[in-house]
């Protein structure tokens, strides 16, 4: 396969337009006779007459040269589409993300608002979106499988890890809808849970995040009994529905509708709160990432002013 300067393909559609070798010529800004020698070189390349030698008034293509420059113009045309998206990926106006978040994220509203305001700015980038447990969001964004996500915000970020808050959302207690506690008016008082039983996350999540569990037996000055423990809040409320005992989930997974599942806010002068927060790594280098960790820090302080101005 002939390996063909781009130019060559350049000096021949010229020639082709102007139907002249000295036009040709002076608008690709060389002589006639380098003009002459480019094509010349470019038919030997292609072991192919392009141009037909009956006439020196005006250029002839051979069937040949009819079929190359249909090709030619093509192929100049996805070296500029080529060249145009190279540039605008190294703007970061082009690419793919794959951002992963928990459910709770996409039932508040907030990660749609997110990638949707991004989208509006950015329509080049195509957004892959990934349900996906915290502890193994944070996993897939240090090896690369995710550029970024929504989660809970940990206890400390690991090395590599960066990342700043989006969302709060309170703390409520989730129970079986038949259980005498989803039966009372008002919130539950922490005092009255002693001998419930609960359902919580997985041992290596409590140590990760707030122990929400934990925080409101201390409250009710008890040792929490816990029947069951899961890796994602999702089955952590199944299992409420189940009957296996109550659970402090985020309140955005009342609109999750489970059936046989109550939710009761907790009496306490003790704010809880589940704290979302955007993560990405540290030393980001890939254009469109950056450009939608600038576009999410800008919207989360636009959202902070607009809150304190309301």
């Amino acid at each position: 396969m002939a390996n063909i300067e781009l130019r060559l393909y350049q000096y021949f559609i010229t020639l082709c337009d102007e139907h002249n070798f000295a036009r040709a010529a002076e608008r690709l800004a060389i002589t006639p006779p380098t003009l002459t020698h480019q094509i010349q070189k470019l038919e030997k390349e292609l072991d192919v007459r392009l141009l037909s030698r009956k006439t020196k008034k005006k250029v002839q293509l051979t069937e040949a040269g009819v079929r190359f420059l249909e090709s030619a113009r093509d192929v100049l045309h996805r070296a500029d589409e080529a060249e145009l998206t190279a540039r605008k990926a190294a703007r970061g106006e082009v690419g793919r993300i794959e951002i992963g978040y928990l459910l709770a994220a996409a039932y508040s509203g907030m990660l749609q608002k997110l990638i949707g305001g991004f989208q509006k700015t950015y329509p080049g980038i195509d957004i892959t979106l990934r349900q996906i447990s915290t502890v193994s969001l944070i996993s897939a964004i240090l090896s690369n499988e995710l550029d970024a996500g929504v989660a809970r915000m940990p206890t400390q970020y690991p090395p590599g890890l960066s990342g700043f808050p989006v969302y709060r959302s309170p703390v409520v207690l989730a129970l079986p809808s038949n259980s005498p506690l989803a039966r009372t008016r008002g919130p539950i008082d922490p005092r009255t849970l002693k001998d419930e039983t609960f359902v919580s996350t997985s041992v290596g999540f409590d140590l990760a995040f707030r122990q929400h569990v934990a925080a409101i037996a201390a409250l009710g000055e008890f040792e929490p009994k816990i029947s069951k423990r899961a890796g994602d809040l999702t089955t952590v409320l199944t299992y409420v529905s189940s009957g296996y005992g109550i659970a402090a989930i985020s309140g955005e997974l009342v609109k999750c509708q489970m059936p046989n599942v109550t939710f009761k806010e907790i009496a306490s002068s003790t704010a809880f709160e589940v704290v979302y927060a955007f993560m990405h790594r540290t030393n980001e280098t890939a254009p469109a990432s950056k450009a939608l960790i600038e576009a999410v820090r800008a919207y989360t302080l636009k959202d902070v002013d607009t809150k304190r101005d309301g």
